[in-house]
């Protein structure tokens, strides 16, 4: 990769420095990132990159001619800004699936479905997945498509960062004061010691995306979200059904083939310990392996935030460089 890249980051700072680290050990050849604030990082917040300090501009008054690529984690409110830098030639990064559901935008796993990414230049737009679905097609897509595998039962365990860095201040707060015996505010929703349903986006959007990235398939989707005590982490407990017999070992088979996943045989890993043993690892960890009757099932975990948005922002920013967008 021999063209010095430049790159704008608009993301809160958590992710952004998360994306700042990754582009640092990845093959991209980056000359320079720039954060578009967005979202106004803190008075001692601040990135750096190849030891230097990042410079932040206000979106509104980037000049986008000489920028080609931006990761974008904002809210549809800020699309006005993702389509200034598309119209402007600079690639993006569609990080929160802001523009996941128009036709023309596609909506990509990295490892899982690149050969969509050709669609890429109907807007300078790319949609990364929904971490929960990228999260079960790169540990369950492979053998989906084989066709043997007719309903699959998702219960995702979103953690506080799933939402964004209020909420996990939010139930560290909570956390704190709970401990301390001071109860909540009348009214306050509780997040601290506790679990619900998760309200904020709807099911259906997941399996709008799933259908998109999947549109020949014919098997039955059910994912229940809820809401976990949990500050970082997702988990999801996954069963596949199919009418005949399935084989685990070629599940396991397909574990083992793919860099990117770990199956552990003897240990379950929970969004706890993937934070304590696995933090340099940017991987997704599958275990508690289950054999059943015409089906199978397990439990995956990842850092959402480092794997399912910065790592594979980075991975899908690579392959569309590759491919020459």
């Amino acid at each position: 990769m021999q063209t010095k890249l430049n790159i704008v980051i608009a993301a809160e700072f958590e992710l952004a420095e998360k994306i700042a680290d990754l582009l640092e050990q990845s093959e991209l050849s980056v000359e320079k990132i720039t954060v578009a604030e967005i979202y106004p990082f803190g008075e001692e917040q601040g990135l750096r990159f190849n030891n230097r300090a990042v410079e932040q501009q206000n979106i509104e008054e980037l000049d986008w001619s000489d920028k080609q690529y931006l990761f974008f984690a904002g809210e549809a409110k800020h699309a006005g800004y993702l389509a200034q830098a598309a119209d402007s030639g600079c690639v993006v990064i569609d990080l929160n699936g802001v523009c996941a559901a128009l036709q023309d935008v596609p909506l990509i796993v990295p490892g899982f479905n690149d050969e969509q990414l050709s669609e890429l230049r109907n807007r300078n737009i790319v949609a990364l997945a929904d971490p929960q679905i990228s999260q079960l097609l790169l540990a369950a897509g492979e053998l989906l498509l084989q066709g043997n595998i007719n309903r699959v039962l998702v219960t995702s365990m979103l953690p506080a960062s799933y939402v964004n860095a209020e909420q996990v201040k939010k139930l560290a707060g909570q956390t704190a004061r709970l401990l301390n015996g001071i109860p909540l505010d009348e009214g306050e929703v509780r997040l601290a010691f506790d679990a619900a349903p998760f309200k904020l986006y709807s099911s259906e959007r997941l399996l709008q995306q799933f259908q998109k990235i999947l549109p020949n398939s014919d098997i039955q989707l059910v994912i229940h979200q809820v809401q976990s005590a949990v500050f970082y982490g997702l988990a999801q407990q996954v069963t596949a059904l199919s009418d005949y017999q399935t084989d685990v070992g070629q599940w396991q088979a397909a574990w083992q083939q793919n860099e990117w996943l770990v199956w552990h045989e003897e240990h379950i890993v929970t969004p706890v310990t993937n934070g304590e043993q696995y933090q340099e690892q940017d991987q997704l960890h599958i275990s508690d392996v289950q054999a059943l009757e015409n089906g199978i099932q397990f439990w995956s975990v990842c850092d959402e935030q480092r794997f399912s948005l910065a790592f594979l922002g980075v991975k899908l920013v690579e392959t569309a460089y590759l491919q020459g967008y």
